[in-house]
C-alpha cells in the first residue's frame, strides 16, 4: 500500500473524486436522546490534510471515533473507497489497520517498552513476522526521533516523547490514513512543538491525515481543507485561507475572532 505519495508542498490541492479514500454521508450520532453528529457530509482525498476546528463539545472527536467505529454511527455512512464500514462483510480490525488513530492519552501500553509497543500491533493484528515488526517499529520510531529510548517504558517518558512513539506505532501498521484526536492537548506547552513538527513533516510527504485540533496555526499552514464544527453540525468548510481569511458564517467568524486574538 502506498502511504507516502509526496506533495511538493502544504495544501496542494484536492484530488479528483477517483482519489477519495474515506466519504462522510449524513452522519448522525446520538447518546440516548443528546444528538452529538447531526448529517454530517465530507469527502477526504488521497493526500489530503482535513483538519476539524470548533469549540469543545462542538462532535469533533466524536466524529473521528465514529469514522475508525469505536463508536458506531446512529444513522448515515462511513464509506472507505467506496465500501460502507458498517456493512457485515467489513473486516473491522482490517479497516482500522488501513485508518490508524492517534489518541490524545496517548493509549501506550504501559507494560510494554517503546520498541514492543510499536511492534505488538503489526505482529497480533498484521500477522507480520517479528523480525519484519521489528524493522518496521524502528523505521518509524527513528522517524519521530525515538530511537534512543525503544528500551524505555512510558513511564520514563515526557508526554511529547510518549506522543512520538504513539504516532510512530500507527505508522508502522502502514495505513492510508491517520486520525489524530487532539494529539496536543495532553501536552504542556514546550512538547506540542515537537509533536507538530512530526505532523508536519508526515504532510509534507503526503500522509492523508484528518486532524482534531485547537492549534489554529497548523491548521491554517498544514490543512488542505478545513472543517468548522458547532453543535454537531458542520457549519463551514473549504480550503484554509478561505475559512480563516474571509470565512462566511457567522459562527466561523465568532469563533476564529476568539482564538485569533
Amino acid at each position: 500500500m502506498a502511504v507516502h505519495n509526496g506533495r511538493a508542498e502544504f495544501a496542494a490541492g484536492t484530488a479528483d473524486a477517483g482519489d477519495t479514500i474515506i466519504s462522510v454521508r449524513h452522519l448522525s450520532k446520538k447518546f440516548g436522546t443528546h444528538e452529538v453528529l447531526k448529517d454530517i457530509d465530507f469527502d477526504v482525498h488521497k493526500g489530503d490534510v482535513t483538519t476539524v476546528i470548533g469549540a469543545s463539545g462542538s462532535g469533533k472527536s466524536t466524529l473521528l471515533r465514529c469514522i475508525n467505529l469505536l463508536e458506531t454511527p446512529s444513522s448515515g455512512q462511513v464509506l472507505y473507497h467506496g465500501d460502507d464500514v458498517m456493512g457485515k462483510d467489513m473486516n473491522v480490525p482490517g479497516y482500522r489497520s488501513h485508518v490508524g488513530m492517534v489518541f490524545q492519552s496517548f493509549n501506550l501500553f504501559f507494560n510494554k517498552n517503546v520498541l514492543d509497543n510499536c511492534m505488538v500491533g503489526q505482529i497480533r493484528v498484521l500477522k507480520r513476522p517479528k523480525e519484519q515488526a521489528y524493522e518496521k517499529a524502528l523505521k518509524y520510531l527513528g522517524k519521530v526521533g525515538m530511537l534512543p529510548y525503544i528500551k524505555a517504558k512510558p513511564r520514563q517518558l515526557s508526554g511529547g516523547q510518549k506522543q512520538r512513539v504513539a504516532i510512530a506505532r500507527a505508522l508502522a501498521m502502514d495505513p492510508e490514513v491517520l486520525l489524530f484526536d487532539e494529539p496536543t492537548s495532553a501536552l504542556d506547552p514546550e512538547m506540542v512543538g515537537e509533536v507538530l513538527d512530526v505532523m508536519s513533516d508526515l504532510a509534507r510527504e503526503g500522509m492523508t491525515m484528518i486532524v482534531v485540533t485547537h492549534e489554529m496555526a497548523f491548521a491554517k499552514q498544514v490543512s488542505s481543507q478545513v472543517v468548522y464544527m458547532s453543535d454537531g453540525v458542520i457549519c463551514e468548510q473549504g480550503r484554509p485561507e478561505q475559512i480563516f481569511g474571509n470565512p462566511q458564517n457567522e459562527k466561523t467568524k465568532e469563533f476564529l475572532a476568539r482564538f485569533l486574538h
